[in-house]
């Protein structure tokens, strides 16, 4: 089984669904992860991203964001530390491809695992989408 990094556009939709554009397809990746289709790896940025994007994106009360925190954790998901030959390797996509260095930790994630990239920022995508298993949601669930 192909491990797959999702970024946080994807695995936001999980749980906040609301007024979320794909998050019908978001959701056929959780349950294929869920059923153990998928093996999901993610940096350990994406905590940070997805309790930053629930607090300023979204009108939760505290209580909120940290049980779906609290819910993304027992998720079980592998959550990778950056280590020096990501740094490296984030920064020279990052400048390659003028992406933000957080964008570039999950596509350099993806490109160190061999694994599969799936984003639902199509800004992103559209950067990066000559690269090798490089795909944006909309288009993998039609």
């Amino acid at each position: 089984m192909r491990a797959t990094v999702l970024d946080t556009s994807v695995i936001i939709k999980w749980f906040h669904r609301s007024g979320e554009e794909d998050a019908d397809a978001a959701m056929v990746l959780r349950d294929a992860y869920l059923d153990g289709d998928i093996k999901v790896i993610v940096p350990d940025l994406l905590i940070y991203e997805f309790a930053n994007a629930l607090r300023f994106k979204t009108k939760l009360k505290p209580a909120d964001t940290a049980k779906m925190i609290k819910n993304l954790w027992a998720l079980g998901l592998s959550i990778q530390p950056v280590e020096q030959s990501l740094a490296d390797a984030m920064i020279d996509l990052a400048y390659r491809y003028k992406l933000t260095i957080y964008d570039a930790a999950f596509v350099s994630l993806a490109r160190q695992a061999k694994a599969y990239f799936i984003t639902a920022d199509r800004k992103l995508y559209e950067s990066i989408r000559e690269l090798e298993g490089v795909a944006y949601l909309a288009d993998i669930v039609e």
